[in-house]
């Protein structure tokens, strides 16, 4: 029994040493898809997002971020900004050694602050998609779209990743 322990303890601490970190930032645009009731509205904004990432096994990460929506704009009345914290699965595909494919999926506590009404905060589905581009093997150029609080708020964003 001691021994199987040991073997496992050893393919664990392998595994970790193995393992990489790393860190992003993306830029870009928010949508929101909101039915602004008859008023007149922004539903675009500037976006970022900031986000970490650790590689538990080949292909499949743990992503920690923030992203900032923005805010939607409501003529005559306010607006309201929308953010997100995330934990998500990350699930790549390489499909070329230079380019890979990111799917994520995970939970976001989404806030939205109204400046017209009672701000929420919710648990919500945090979804993306993106590309990758190995510019060398520790930075990698970008693109994602994410979603959020049931598909209210969109990021459309580029940007870097470096690893560690």
């Amino acid at each position: 029994m001691k021994k199987i322990l040991l073997a496992a303890a050893l393919a664990a601490a392998s595994t970790l040493a193995s393992a990489q970190g790393y860190a992003g930032a993306l830029i870009g645009m928010s949508r929101f898809d909101i039915d602004c009731m008859g008023y007149d509205c922004d539903k675009s904004d500037t976006a970022f997002k900031i986000y970490g990432g650790y590689e538990v096994a080949k292909d499949i990460a743990i992503e920690v971020g923030y992203t900032d929506f923005g805010k939607l704009k409501v003529d005559g009345v306010g607006s309201v900004e929308a953010t997100a914290l995330s934990v998500v699965g990350a699930f790549r595909y390489a499909f070329s050694p230079e380019v890979t494919g990111v799917a994520r999926l995970g939970l976001g506590f989404v806030s939205a602050d109204a400046d017209f009404a009672e701000s929420e905060d919710e648990v919500n589905l945090y979804a993306g998609l993106g590309l990758e581009y190995a510019v060398n093997k520790d930075f990698k150029i970008v693109g994602a779209i994410d979603m959020a609080d049931n598909g209210d708020a969109f990021l459309f964003g580029v940007g870097a990743q470096v690893g560690f």
